[in-house]
């Protein structure tokens, strides 16, 4: 099967969320993640007939697009320092509120039900918002974020790339997790 047609807009939609992704996990070299942007576009267009069609144009794109960020990190592999954020810090503060003394939950901070998470999965809506709520985390916590579950980098050449501490690297997952969950409830599950 070949690769389907894309209009002109469907193709800028894709290239801008493709963009936006490569400039979180390279946010001081916006030259670079254009780079790899454009050779993730071509690189689709030279396996254009190879394309099975088992997955949407936009997800085999970020699949490609995953690979080459994946290969520019290791390459590169120098230290980067990520530092707390007054956005990092409004989260601390907000994400206290969730916790008694005890650290136990608070009944108003306890995590709501979500009525079936597989079945979200699978909706192109769902991916929609989820992407929003990861573009909304603040960048270096988007970084870390996305390193380690969509990259597939492990903790320890996280820490490594990103110059933090092994508890810092605990508190910034903990964070994007939270405020991920957060996010979904209210954009997702409590309307879905």
């Amino acid at each position: 099967m070949a690769l389907p047609e894309l209009t002109d807009a469907e193709l800028a939609e894709s290239r801008k969320l493709l963009l936006r992704f490569a400039h979180i996990q390279l946010p001081d070299r916006p030259d670079l993640a254009e780079d790899l942007v454009q050779e993730t576009m071509l690189s689709a267009y030279r396996a254009a007939e190879g394309f099975k069609g088992g997955a949407q144009v936009s997800s085999w794109l970020f699949a490609i697009l995953k690979n080459k960020i994946t290969d520019c990190l290791r390459q590169i592999g120098r230290q980067r320092q990520v530092f707390v954020t007054r956005d990092e810090e409004a989260l601390d503060e907000a994400f206290e509120g969730h916790f008694a003394a005890d650290g136990h939950w608070t009944d108003e901070g306890q995590p709501q039900g979500w009525d079936s998470p597989e079945a979200s999965l699978n909706n192109k809506e769902f991916y929609q918002v989820l992407q929003t709520c990861l573009y909304h985390l603040p960048e270096n916590t988007a970084r870390v974020f996305t390193m380690k579950e969509i990259l597939g980098f492990s903790s320890d050449e996280i820490r490594e790339q990103c110059g933090i501490s092994h508890a810092n690297y605990h508190t910034i997952m903990h964070r994007a997790r939270e405020t991920l969950r957060q996010c979904l409830q209210i954009k997702w599950f409590s309307h879905a």
